[in-house]
């Protein structure tokens, strides 16, 4: 089984470390962080993801800068998988192109991961699911 090639891309520095050892800590084999981005450099980061042919990006979001991040991403790379990590008390999300986003209840590191392969191996299964079916539940 071929790893899920991942870009971190993320504003503050903590949560870009945090994610990566929580990658390589928590023994995530199946993972593998190939690159790390500032989200302020969107060429960079939309060069990373085509240079290392990243299946997923995982990314912390301010509000205003989602919608068009997201768009931009999935414009360039329709297959990518990004995962949305949010401060304050809005749900992480899994965005991809597909009819509409997954939040997360319960954005634990278990969920998180496992959300990620889902979403990396079967792209847009969750599609036909029922509005308010959510991961974490």
């Amino acid at each position: 089984m071929t790893k899920i090639r991942i870009v971190l891309a993320n504003r503050p520095r903590m949560m870009r470390e945090l994610v990566s050892e929580m990658i390589n800590l928590n023994r995530q084999n199946d993972m593998e962080v190939v690159e790390v981005v500032e989200v302020e450099e969107v060429p960079k980061l939309l060069e990373a993801v085509r240079k290392n042919e990243a299946d997923a990006v995982i990314v912390a979001f301010e509000d205003s800068e989602e919608p068009g991040l997201c768009s931009r991403l999935l414009n360039e790379f329709p297959n990518l998988t990004i995962l949305g990590l949010t401060f304050q008390d809005k749900p992480a999300f899994i965005e991809q192109l597909c009819p509409r986003r997954r939040e997360f209840i319960d954005p634990s590191k278990a969920s998180i991961f496992d959300a990620l392969r889902q979403a990396v191996r079967s792209p847009c299964s969750w599609a036909g699911d029922s509005p308010d079916r959510q991961f974490g539940l």
